[in-house]
């Protein structure tokens, strides 16, 4: 890890802890906030990007895992689906091989298969979910960005985009994430 100094003084662990020291307070807790709550990294990039985060995508990742811990949704249930694939072959030869009865072993085994169904679907579900609010947000991002650099010439339409984008983003986000 590399420090930063600045010209006055400060010294920087991180670029983002240098940025997020550059926003208003207000901006910086609204973030922080944001960061900690947000499962997705992606999310709390292009969020980044629109109040005004010019550094990469590896330094942001990387402050993001040193401050909040992010639980791993998609790697735990596919930890589980191949878990109940394992448990109904191991099943099904117990059953083949005689030692569970045929009649008890196919009861656990629709059991299980139900399972892992259910298991199979909620992954297919999160996966398109999570694809869908990734492009709606870069989308978002995108326009937003565009936006400002075709205006930021012109200092008179700098706070109203900027207020504008604000209100964008908060509808978009809110609209993908109820």
């Amino acid at each position: 890890m590399t420090t930063t100094k600045t010209t006055t003084g400060r010294v920087y662990l991180t670029a983002v802890d240098q940025w997020l020291d550059s926003l208003p307070a207000s901006e910086s807790e609204d973030f922080k906030e944001f960061a900690e709550v947000t499962p997705s990294v992606i999310e709390i990039w292009v969020y980044a990007g629109i109040v005004g985060y010019e550094g990469t995508f590896n330094d942001l990742s990387r402050w993001i895992k040193m401050k909040y811990k992010k639980l791993n949704r998609r790697e735990i249930l596919n930890s589980e689906i191949a878990a109940l694939h394992s448990d109904i072959q191991e099943l099904r030869m117990a059953i083949t091989s005689g030692e569970i009865k045929g009649d008890n072993g196919c009861a656990r085994l629709a059991a299980l298969e139900k399972e892992l169904r259910s298991h199979i679907e909620t992954s297919d579900r999160m996966n398109k979910t999570t694809d869908k609010r990734g492009l709606i947000l870069a989308g978002a991002d995108r326009v937003m960005r565009e936006i400002t650099a075709i205006f930021k010439d012109d200092p008179q339409f700098a706070e109203p985009i900027e207020n504008a984008m604000n209100a964008v983003w908060s509808k978009v986000y809110s609209e993908i994430t109820s």
